[in-house]
């Protein structure tokens, strides 16, 4: 896992030192949050996510994973 990714997604999360606690937490977020964190990595990644994955978005981990797939071409 990049260290680049986990950064940037923890300091968008807005969870502080709970952020750990946090990491697997599927309704850590609104949908609006959700949505907010995917154009913010849209931007500093240069990716793009499809409306079906949005959806899977709901989790710190899940951003994580999703960014990594996205950069490693998949």
């Amino acid at each position: 896992m990049s260290e680049n990714v986990l950064s940037f997604v923890e300091s968008r999360a807005g969870l502080g030192d709970k952020f750990q606690a946090h990491y697997e937490d599927a309704e850590v977020w609104s949908s609006f949050d959700r949505i907010e964190h995917a154009l913010a990595a849209e931007e500093e990644f240069g990716i793009q996510f499809s409306p079906e994955e949005l959806t899977e978005l709901g989790s710190p981990k899940s951003f994580v994973d999703a960014i990594q797939l996205k950069l490693n071409g998949n």
